[in-house]
């Protein structure tokens, strides 16, 4: 079982979650063990400090902003006592103190405005360039859990973001209120001591009622953040099976899924908005009462006359700014608790689900002033393959489904054929031996020349082992761009086209090999996108190629060409296959049968 470091404001042990790759039965972000709880101050913290500059900047100008009415209250206090003694030339001189306190303040929130703009984008980027580099990552210290689907990414990457964006942001705007309110209290202390001591009230007022409605708050904006990745979820799969809903005429009965996704989210929004509005509701109206309560046990003091013109005119200016901390700090309190979610959700796509690893510092060059350079290629050495050996390799998901105990030998050239029922365990097998991220449990040993590997993910690429998943992926771009993903030689790109079947479907392609395939290769037939993504596989010549059930999108004569290619280049092959034109060629049949080696290796 991982460790993982959970996000809470207090400790919590949650359960294990299992089950297929991007079906997970828990929601992303479940711990999976009784954990040190990370502070979301912590967390905050470090997502502030990224762009230091831009934040300690941006946040002083702020403070500056919600600073100045203190200034400026207390200049019109003093003309309006220069007023009230007859001191024209007080009056004159306050009264240009107030007018350059608000130009100042005006210069403050434009200069504000341009930096927290970049910290903002520097924050979210932070948290975005995380969760992206997990998710890419093949094996290493970085590699995370798969995210269910493209539509529930967009949830993570844009409202969880936000959310702990929101959160810095709230607490800049506390500790500017706080600095106002600290230097209020010292300027209406000296006036009236007791009525500077009431606006603790509504502070106090609004951390109750927010510490009351806690689990409330959570649990309202969890539900949501589910429901939004719900509806995103099922339009993303919508869009890209539109084929599949045109011709089996599903538009109906998805619409009427679409619309009861959506019924469900508008009511989680409504109700997560609803409480949210109701701590600022309650925040205002502390606040009211508290002011309330200023001028109530001040009344004495204006009745009498002690009040003078200048300190009467001090409150009134100062009157509506008090309003702001306690709604301030309401909200800051609230975004807390969403924030938490926020992280728990995104931590699930990160390496060993550790929330730490959302806020690891990363080099982000965003400003014209911050020099981009090209990370390198981090592709590992070619060791050539001589012997891969896999002892008692197991992969078990949740629910019970996968591979036990299978153990099996594979020498270079060898071409060895892995079969079974459908859900015999076959890709799971083959994930397995790879290393790669999924939601499995996994134990055994593989060895490459003797050598155990105790990160296959990060050593199981190109060149050394190569992988076609039985349902693979192509981009809305060229045909060279989608068997390199980069930069490859022309002599790479013309033999990993022979070697996959279809150097002639591209010779006969309007533009070659720059012709442009579209969305998800779209332009392409089912052969022919599996045969381009075998090309991807096959560019950069690995010494272990692994096919995911090849032979589903290509007919029987193409296979036969695609098996003959792949003996004839001398490569070492793990397929799984069903047809008879693979079996003959295999040097080894693995027969799978409920997870369990059948008979050991034929």
């Amino acid at each position: 079982m991982t460790a993982t470091t959970d996000v809470h404001d207090h400790p919590s042990t949650d359960d294990a979650a299992g089950g297929e790759p991007g079906r997970p039965d828990a929601p992303a972000g479940t711990a999976t063990d009784d954990v040190p709880t990370a502070s979301i101050w912590q967390l905050a913290w470090r997502v502030s400090q990224h762009d230091r500059r831009s934040f300690w900047l941006g946040w002083g100008l702020f403070v500056l902003f919600f600073a100045f009415p203190a200034v400026t209250g207390f200049a019109l206090g003093r003309a309006f006592a220069a007023l009230e003694d007859g001191d024209t030339g007080g009056v004159y001189r306050w009264a240009g103190a107030s007018i350059g306190s608000e130009l100042l303040r005006m210069l403050a929130i434009h200069g504000g405005a341009i930096e927290w703009t970049k910290c903002w984008i520097h924050m979210q980027t932070l948290l975005r360039a995380n969760m992206l580099a997990a998710q890419v990552a093949s094996g290493g210290p970085e590699a995370g859990q798969p995210v269910g689907s493209a539509g529930e990414a967009i949830t993570h990457f844009r409202e969880d973001a936000e959310d702990v964006a929101e959160l810095v942001d709230g607490i800049v705007d506390v500790s500017g209120g706080l600095v106002f309110t600290v230097l209020v209290a010292f300027v209406l202390g000296a006036a009236n001591a007791v009525g500077a001591a009431v606006l603790i009230v509504p502070l106090l007022a609004v951390a109750l009622a927010t510490r009351t409605l806690d689990s409330r708050i959570k649990a309202y904006r969890a539900a949501d953040r589910a429901a939004a990745s719900a509806v995103t979820g099922l339009v993303g799969d919508v869009m890209a099976a539109a084929t599949t809903v045109k011709v089996n005429d599903a538009s109906e009965h998805l619409l009427a899924r679409l619309g009861r996704l959506v019924e469900h989210r508008r009511f989680t929004a409504v109700r997560d908005r609803v409480v949210d509005e109701a701590i600022m509701a309650f925040s205002r109206g502390a606040t009211d009462i508290g002011l309330g309560l200023v001028l109530v046990v001040s009344a004495g003091a204006i009745a009498s006359g002690s009040f003078g013109v200048g300190t009467l005119a001090l409150f009134v200016s100062y009157l509506g700014w008090l309003a702001f901390l306690p709604r301030m700090v309401g909200r800051v309190l609230a975004r807390r608790k969403q924030a938490v979610i926020a992280f728990d959700r995104m931590r699930g796509l990160v390496a060993d689900a550790d929330v730490r690893n959302t806020v690891r510092a990363r080099a982000l060059p965003l400003e014209r002033r911050q020099q981009g350079v090209r990370p390198a290629d981090a592709r590992p050495a070619r060791v050539p393959l001589e012997r891969l050996a896999v002892r008692h390799l197991s992969g078990v998901y949740g629910s019970g489904a996968g591979v036990r105990d299978v153990s099996f030998t594979v020498e270079r050239g060898e071409f060895v054929v892995v079969t079974g029922p459908i859900g015999a365990g076959k890709s799971t097998l083959l994930r397995a031996v790879l290393g790669l991220s999924g939601r499995a449990a996994y134990s055994g040993t593989v060895a490459w020349n003797g050598q155990l590997l105790d990160d296959r993910g990060s050593f199981l690429v190109p060149p050394n082992a190569a992988f076609l998943p039985q349902v693979p992926q192509l981009l809305s771009d060229s045909v060279r761009d989608n068997v390199g993903l980069g930069e490859i030689s022309d002599e790479a790109l013309a033999r990993s086209l022979r070697w996959s079947a279809i150097d002639t479907d591209v010779a006969e392609m309007p533009a070659g090999e720059t012709t442009l395939i579209g969305p998800r290769g779209l332009r392409l037939s089912g052969g022919q996108r599996q045969r381009l993504a075998t090309a991807r596989a096959l560019v950069h010549g690995p010494e272990l190629v692994v096919l995911d059930d090849l032979s589903s999108a290509v007919d029987v004569e193409t296979e036969l060409l695609l098996w003959d290619n792949l003996t004839a280049a001398g490569l070492t092959v793990i397929a799984v296959s069903h047809r008879h034109v693979a079996f003959e060629r295999a040097t080894q049949i693995l027969h799978l049968d409920a997870g369990h080696l059948v008979g050991g290796p034929q």
